[in-house]
């Protein structure tokens, strides 16, 4: 018996009123996966992460965990499961040191009550802290490890909270335009960082508009347009793709665009 996708959304549609977002959109993320889920402004994929992180329920369909359903799981369950996310607004307590927001993203993997109740800063070498340290020197952030973040540069806060996601220890990571509003240097960076998190076994699931960062992250791709799948494969073989052509450039500019090559 073959075993189960990471994650499957079956046939899911959401409508909001009488508007419908996202309709029977199935795909699945197999373990050890780079996805990219992408499609024009207005496609439905913030939906999606919402869906799959509990923000919103489904109207239909169904969403998978390896082969359990989630689909009327409580969303601050749901990292129990595996799944964790980052947000393309950031989500930081901003007058808290850069280790204290990273350390927020641990209490999912605490034991016992106990864990929590106790003042880390009271404990002579707190795991917890020594954890929250050695992700941030990993990442090569430990210079800002007791800075509040609201002092720290937009491209490192958004990397800091990368972390504190991936201090959950989820087997899914869902990233919301992570590179949005970055420069060359800190996209490099973020790229790094993420092939780091995806080598110590951690799937990513990516929505982006950086469609260079998408090719050198992602393996695989999924297309969707008004909420509905168009297309999914490798970046080269979405990009010759009619109907995506049709959907990022327009019925007219994408047939001339395909008879010129």
């Amino acid at each position: 018996m073959s075993k189960p996708a990471l994650l499957e959304f079956a046939e899911v549609s959401k409508l909001f009123g009488g508007l419908a977002v996202i309709t029977q959109l199935s795909f699945k993320v197999d373990a050890g996966e780079r996805l990219a889920l992408i499609g024009p402004n207005g496609a439905g994929k913030s939906t999606v992460f919402n869906l799959i992180s509990g923000v919103y329920p489904l109207s239909a369909g169904r969403i998978l965990i390896e082969g359990k359903d989630i689909t009327q799981m409580a969303s601050r369950r749901r990292i129990y499961h595996g799944v964790s996310r980052s947000f393309q607004n950031i989500r930081l307590m901003e007058h808290q040191t850069a280790i204290e927001n990273i350390m927020l993203g641990q209490h999912p993997t605490a034991s016992s009550l106990s864990d929590l109740l106790t003042p880390y800063r009271l404990q002579r070498r707190s795991p917890w802290v020594e954890e929250a340290k050695e992700a941030l020197a990993r990442a090569k952030l430990a210079q800002y490890a007791e800075r509040p973040v609201n002092t720290l540069p937009y491209g490192v806060r958004k990397r800091i909270d990368l972390l504190r996601a991936v201090m959950a220890r989820p087997k899914l990571l869902l990233l919301d335009e992570p590179a949005a509003g970055l420069n060359p240097v800190e996209t490099e960076e973020l790229h790094e960082q993420l092939m780091a998190i995806h080598d110590s076994g951690i799937t990513l699931l990516v929505v982006e508009h950086d469609m260079h960062f998408v090719d050198r992250l992602c393996t695989r791709v999924v297309v969707i347009n008004f909420g509905e799948k168009i297309a999914e494969g490798t970046m080269d073989e979405v990009r010759r793709d009619a109907k995506v052509r049709e959907a990022y450039l327009g019925a007219e500019v994408a047939t001339e665009a395909s008879d010129a090559s």
